[in-house]
């Protein structure tokens, strides 16, 4: 099968010179491509044709290259830096915010004491079970290709539970 396609690419490539017209003893007409006794050259119409123009481009549509890199700017709104909390379970909401919106084509990771311990679509945070003492907290917001597109300032809050030691008797 493969060949018949070669084969008929070729013939296709192939272009005669010069077309003959002869006309049979029985009044059939046949054209050929070689000079046979009593045929006659026949002069063929030029094919039209039209060189193809060069795509336009679409100025509305820049590449990627082209647009400007938005710059965002992330913030942790609670807890506050320095702030203490007083929670016996250790649960602490964690939310930032971010400037512009985003468009939800990545996910905010929050990062406590330099470990990654949630990621969320939102930039809230529930946390469970966070020891008592000092502790810093980071968002970071991550593109779908895990490239870091911004990033908080560091936040350090304390977190105060009560002690078993100073149960009343």
């Amino acid at each position: 099968m493969k060949y018949c396609w070669l084969f008929l690419l070729l013939v296709a490539v192939v272009q005669a010179d010069t077309l003959y017209k002869v006309v049979k003893a029985d009044g059939t007409v046949m054209y050929t491509d070689q000079p046979v006794a009593g045929a006659e050259p026949v002069a063929l119409p030029r094919i039209n044709s039209a060189d193809s123009l060069a795509p336009k481009t679409n100025t509305a549509l820049a590449s990627k290259s082209d647009r400007p890199e938005v710059q965002y700017q992330l913030s942790i709104l609670f807890p506050k830096s320095q702030q203490t909390l007083r929670d016996n379970q250790g649960n602490i909401t964690v939310v930032a915010q971010m400037e512009p919106q985003t468009t939800g084509a990545g996910i905010f990771e929050l990062y406590m004491d330099t470990e990654l311990v949630a990621a969320n679509p939102s930039p809230r945070f529930e946390l469970t079970e966070v020891n008592r003492g000092a502790h810093t907290i980071e968002v970071r917001y991550v593109d779908n290709s895990g490239k870091v597109l911004a990033s908080s300032p560091s936040t350090e809050f304390f977190l105060h539970q009560a002690s078993v030691l100073n149960r009343p008797q």
